[in-house]
């Protein structure tokens, strides 16, 4: 789920819209990602995808999850069932957990909505979604603003600039961020309390470049700046960091 800020909309806006016929995407990247939110180190991780959406309006992604969007007139809504792997308190592999979380208590998976309404204005699209979480409500929820809009277009690429803010609600916060007094024993981080506020702030320009009528190479590069209460965490070791992301993408 950590990579769903840079490769869910990058992948999903070349899905076809609910009454355009059904179609499928497939594509395999790259994405360079902090180890956690706030984490000092980094890591490239394999980035697969796969989507299927139907005329309907229907979708089964493995970023967007099982749900449906559809359009009425300039705006966009969507729900959609998804799956939060949660953060694990150790390194556990290569691709999971850091070190810098021991003592901190396994954060566990669950179910989660996918909730989001869009607008249209001009070039410009404006976006309002939430992520639920369903099985552990005590980790709390997130709410994000999003934009996104083209900066130059040809006959084969296009260029674009997108940006996002999350906040998150107390719950959220003290998951992710608070240290209670039995994880600060475990950890040695200070005993820290969060409140509710904006946790993150994100901007990223994309490329689409299309090959032909089935391939195209979707990339982007970005920078992500932690906020308010998540920014002072004794958890947060790295206030800003950079996002990388680049795929291929094969059109059903």
């Amino acid at each position: 789920m950590s990579l769903c800020a840079v490769s869910a909309n990058s992948f999903a806006q070349e899905a076809a819209p609910a009454g355009q016929g059904d179609a499928m995407l497939a594509g395999i990247g790259l994405a360079y990602v902090p180890e956690y939110a706030g984490a000092d180190k980094s890591r490239l991780l394999p980035l697969p995808f796969l989507e299927k959406t139907f005329s309907n309006g229907v979708f089964l992604s493995t970023h967007r999850g099982i749900g449906y969007g559809t359009s009425l007139g300039d705006f966009k809504v969507s729900a959609a069932l998804g799956y939060d792997i949660g953060r694990a308190d150790h390194k556990e592999d290569y691709f999971s957990g850091s070190d810098a979380l021991k003592g901190m208590g396994k954060i566990k998976g669950s179910a989660i909505t996918l909730l989001s309404v869009g607008y249209q204005l001009g070039s410009v699209g404006l976006s309002l979604s939430t992520k639920q979480n369903l099985g552990h409500r005590e980790y709390g929820n997130t709410y994000t603003l999003g934009m996104e809009t083209p900066i130059y277009t040809t006959a084969s690429d296009q260029f674009g600039f997108d940006a996002s803010a999350e906040y998150a609600d107390r719950k959220h916060m003290q998951t992710y961020f608070g240290v209670t007094p039995t994880q600060s024993m475990g950890s040695g981080y200070r005993v820290y309390t969060p409140k509710a506020g904006f946790s993150n702030v994100s901007a990223s320009v994309n490329w689409t470049h299309v090959i032909d009528s089935k391939w195209m190479v979707r990339s982007a590069v970005g920078v992500s700046r932690m906020a308010g209460d998540a920014a002072d965490s004794p958890l947060t070791q790295r206030k800003t960091t950079p996002v990388l992301m680049t795929a291929a993408i094969y059109k059903f």
